[in-house]
Parts: structure tokens; C-alpha cells; sequence
């Protein structure tokens, strides 16, 4: 889908998303990019070929903590929730998190990102 919002140049923002693919417009940056797999975006960073496993293992939610997020996003497919010890570790470090289908989470995160928020999307292709 194609999301028609006004471009904020000083931001990453998502321009467009399917199941398979998203594309993103870098901050201060005409070009487009294409990802297909997995990657973490925030305002101001793009870590492709990053994933985040279930269970999020301590390495991974340090990681996480030092991208100091606001609203911490995940995607999900339908039926996939969050695991009760996965939502207790986020919790314990004093950090909101959502998960949201693909559509959602992409039009949240622009969303979010263009009010000034300090946004992380998680983007899971598998």
C-alpha cells in the first residue's frame, strides 16, 4: 500500500509497505529504499538486516534500550501476540511496546515520527 502523507525530509519515513517489502525515503535523501528483510527503523536511523527474535534475548533488548525509544513498535503477523515474558522484559526496562499488523505499524510509525516522537519500528519478515 501507498501511503500518501507530506514528505518530511528530516525524517525516515515510510512511502510505501506490502507482506513482503518496505520502502522507506531516508532522512534528507531523495532516493528511495527498498527492504525485504527484517530492519529496525527510527526518525533518524535505518539498521537494516536487523532482527529481533520472540523471545528477546538480553543483548538484543540492551540494544533496544540504547535507541531510547518512546513507543517501541512491532510488527506482527495475525494471530501473533507478544509472549507474556517477552511484554515483562520490555516492562521491566520501562519501555512501551505495541505490536501491530504491518499496515498499522507503518502508518503509526509515520505518524508518530512526524509529530516528533522518538519512534522504533520493528519490521519482521518470516
Amino acid at each position: 500500500m501507498k501511503l500518501s502523507l507530506e514528505s518530511n525530509s528530516d525524517i525516515n519515513e515510510i512511502i510505501s509497505y506490502d507482506d513482503n517489502h518496505v520502502v522507506i525515503r531516508p532522512r534528507n535523501n531523495s532516493d528511495l529504499l527498498r527492504l525485504e528483510e527484517s530492519f529496525i527503523l527510527t526518525p533518524t536511523l535505518i539498521v537494516p538486516k536487523k532482527r529481533i527474535s520472540d523471545v528477546v534475548e538480553p543483548d538484543e533488548l540492551d540494544y533496544l534500550k540504547t535507541l531510547e525509544p518512546e513507543v517501541l513498535i512491532l510488527t506482527k503477523t495475525a494471530g501473533q501476540q507478544l509472549s507474556p515474558h517477552a511484554l515483562v522484559k520490555f516492562s521491566q526496562q520501562s519501555m512501551g511496546v505495541e505490536s501491530m499488523l504491518i499496515g498499522a505499524a507503518c502508518r503509526t510509525y509515520n505518524l508518530l515520527a512526524a509529530e516528533g516522537r522518538h519512534v522504533v519500528l520493528i519490521v519482521r519478515f518470516d
